[in-house]
């Protein structure tokens, strides 16, 4: 009977605190500040109301994070132009776990923005689809500067986008003695120097969560920072580091941080064959 009365009493609550006024609640504050404000308090009594009804699910969150449970996927496929890509292992969105890891299977590098657009439909609602598609974007760059930089525009926040382009400009560049065009296919499985950087194919990313890091709530980043690893061969260190946010309202992962991924990989003997 307790528990039923304090139930409703938070839904009254909730109900009270959304149909008050913008203006009653805000005060004089510039309208964009309101609906911000607005859509936090909104966000506080949603968990308010879901704590009381589901108070075993919830023990566990990061408080700015929708509940975990049912929350991530376990696997993810979609099918564009022709090619496939498929996403297997779960990494929870918001319960940091060690012990999770994933892997996204690709059969082709998007030959354009819409393809890549297509598939972030799907990947991307992940964050370890979205580094799927960092890798993609960074091939990508490396055959035309142009859409490259607008597929990295879509996967990352403005401020690793100006750093990760910076970088990419010299390591994916013209000048032979410091170019690594090769440095999506070093990020794949079964790329080493010995064998020129040639991935398994069809292409995989294997991806595991940080064991050192747990998540991490960002107020500048507006979400919860998600800490992968991807594994690789073409550095001293084969596990490479990459931050990964949802900010609030967004649709999807975007990649906030990832120096380990543009990094010098090690240089070949012989000649790069290429990606599809």
């Amino acid at each position: 009977m307790m528990k039923r009365l304090i139930v409703k009493t938070v839904i009254a609550i909730a109900v009270m605190a959304l149909a008050v006024p913008a203006n009653a609640q805000f005060g004089g504050l510039g309208g964009a500040i309101k609906a911000r404000a607005k859509s936090k308090v909104e966000e506080k009594v949603r968990q308010k109301a879901y704590q009381a009804t589901n108070p075993k699910n919830v023990a566990d969150e990061i408080t700015s994070a929708i509940p975990e449970k049912g929350d991530a996927q376990e696997q993810l496929e979609c099918k564009v132009s022709g090619h496939d890509y498929k996403m297997k292992g779960k990494i929870n969105h918001g319960k940091w776990s060690k012990h999770q890891s994933s892997t996204v299977t690709f059969t082709h590098i998007p030959a354009t923005l819409d393809e890549f657009k297509e598939v972030q439909k799907v990947l991307g609602t992940e964050p370890q689809g979205a580094v799927a598609l960092q890798v993609m974007a960074f091939e990508m760059f490396r055959r035309d500067q142009q859409l490259g930089t607008e597929a990295l525009k879509l996967n990352n926040t403005p401020t690793n986008l100006s750093s990760t382009l910076r970088q990419l400009k010299e390591v994916l560049g013209p000048d032979d003695s410091y170019a690594r065009p090769y440095l999506a296919a070093a990020l794949m499985q079964g790329a080493n120097p010995a064998n020129a950087y040639t991935p398994a194919y069809p292409y995989q990313v294997k991806m595991k969560v940080d064991p050192n890091k747990k998540y991490q709530e960002s107020e500048l980043l507006d979400g919860v920072v998600i800490y992968l690893l991807i594994d690789s061969e073409g550095w001293d260190t084969n596990w490479r580091g990459v931050e990964l946010v949802r900010p609030e309202d967004a649709p999807y992962y975007l990649v906030s941080n990832c120096p380990a991924m543009y990094t010098q990989c090690k240089k070949i003997k012989g000649k790069f064959a290429g990606l599809k």
